[in-house]
C-alpha cells in the first residue's frame, strides 16, 4: 500500500517530468513494440497520453535489476476514455523517455488501482 500523498506527489513529479519531452524524444523498446503491434495499440496513442494527458491516476517507481545494475521505471496508468485506461512503463532518461511496455485495460482494473494508493 502507498500513502496518498506520496502517490500523489509522484504522479505531480512525473506529469511535470512529461512536459520536458516531445514526441521525438519518446523511444520504444524492440519488446514493447511487439506487445504494441500485438495488443492492436497504436504508438501515436502513447505518445498523445504522455505529452497531453493530464489524467494520470496511479504511479509506482519500480527498481529493475539489469545486467548486474538497477533500472528505474515507472509504472503509470492513464485514463483515456471512460471504458479504458493505459498503463505505460518508462525509463525518464535525461534526453530520452524509453517505454518499456504498455497495456491498454479496463475499467474494472481502474477500480484495483484507485484501492491500492490508501487513504
Amino acid at each position: 500500500m502507498f500513502k496518498k500523498e506520496e502517490a500523489h506527489e509522484l504522479i505531480r513529479q512525473l506529469l511535470e517530468a512529461n512536459e520536458r519531452y516531445d514526441k521525438e524524444s519518446i523511444v520504444f523498446t524492440d519488446y514493447c513494440k511487439t506487445k504494441l503491434e500485438e495488443r492492436g495499440i497504436e504508438k501515436s496513442l502513447i505518445i498523445s497520453t504522455i505529452l497531453l494527458n493530464k489524467d494520470l491516476y496511479y504511479a509506482e517507481k519500480q527498481e529493475v535489476p539489469l545486467k548486474g545494475d538497477k533500472e528505474i521505471r515507472y509504472k503509470t496508468v492513464y485514463k483515456i476514455s471512460s471504458r479504458y485506461s493505459l498503463i505505460i512503463i518508462a525509463v525518464y532518461e535525461e534526453k530520452i523517455l524509453k517505454v518499456i511496455n504498455v497495456i491498454k485495460t479496463s475499467k474494472s482494473a481502474e477500480k484495483l488501482w484507485r484501492k491500492k494508493v490508501s487513504g
